[in-house]
């Protein structure tokens, strides 16, 4: 595996996360299981999805909630196809986890501390022994690209399952913060092909400002500062079109306090107002 070549293909979609690539490289070189977690906006999954198209290896991914079971992850038999077939591979309708062990790609499960104990405990087999036993049908085995990545949200750990020890026994854990200033500018930039770098920077300050403020239990990521951006590209520089492009874009990203005797419009454009409208018409 040529890291260098890997981690210029991923840079074209990523910024500042060469070392986080690298060992996500390593973990897979080795056929380690990769934890991600990160607040929501963070880029877990847009990384985990670069390092699958850089390699060049399928991806398939389950997302983690309540109604998620082991045989959604694995497969389950086709009745119609069973009573004509039998139970037979032809009869079979892979799951994710099966795709991925057969093809040599990306087993992606996302919001793993969502789901149900039995689902994470139904892939720890495919994670260690790199195989799995399905009743009826018989043993998978990995392909020598097969790779799993998971992701969590620590902020979302309240009503979540716990995960077992055994699995983060077996995996090795990515942390991912907010990006801020600079980097977070230079991802804006990369992601909207936006030249104006001023509006960048405040929409970048803004949405800094969101996650700080303490009117709200929980702020908005990067990608309200891309959405935003790319709202603001095309249209007229006026105070009314700012507004509601802001309240568009976070009313639904952002969480208030309980306690605040606000409305959300009511703080979000208050930042606005310290943000963007000293350099802007109030027409």
């Amino acid at each position: 595996m040529n890291f260098d070549l890997i981690i210029q293909e991923c840079a074209k979609n990523l910024l500042g996360l060469n070392s986080e690539i690298k060992i996500i490289l390593a973990a897979i070189n080795n056929h380690i299981p990769v934890v991600i977690e990160g607040e929501s906006g963070t880029g877990k999954t847009e990384l985990a999805k670069t390092v699958a198209k850089a390699l060049k290896r399928p991806f398939y991914r389950v997302d983690g909630d309540e109604n998620l079971t082991i045989t959604h992850c694995r497969g389950w038999f086709d009745p119609p196809l069973v009573m004509k077939l039998g139970f037979t591979e032809k009869s079979f309708i892979h799951g994710p986890l099966t795709n991925a062990m057969n093809n040599g790609g990306l087993f992606f499960f996302n919001e793993v501390n969502r789901a149900p104990s039995e689902s994470m405990n139904g892939v720890l087999a495919a994670m260690d022994e790199r195989n799995i036993f399905i009743p009826q049908y018989g043993e998978v085995k990995a392909h020598d690209h097969f790779y799993s990545i998971f992701t969590l949200n620590p902020s979302e750990y309240v009503g979540t399952n716990p995960l077992p020890e055994a699995f983060f026994d077996r995996c090795i854990l990515i942390r991912l913060f907010h990006k801020s200033g600079g980097e977070a500018e230079d991802i804006v930039k990369l992601r909207t092909g936006c030249k104006d770098l001023p509006l960048i920077q405040k929409v970048v300050e803004f949405t800094e400002k969101t996650r700080k403020n303490t009117n709200f239990d929980s702020g908005a990521s990067i990608r309200a500062a891309i959405q935003l951006t790319n709202l603001l590209k095309d249209l007229p520089k006026s105070r009314d079109t700012f507004l509601a492009a802001i309240y568009s874009v976070y009313s639904g990203k952002v969480k208030l306090h309980p306690d605040i005797d606000k409305t959300i419009e009511e703080c979000l454009f208050e930042i606005a107002e310290s943000v963007f409208f000293p350099n802007i018409s109030k027409n």
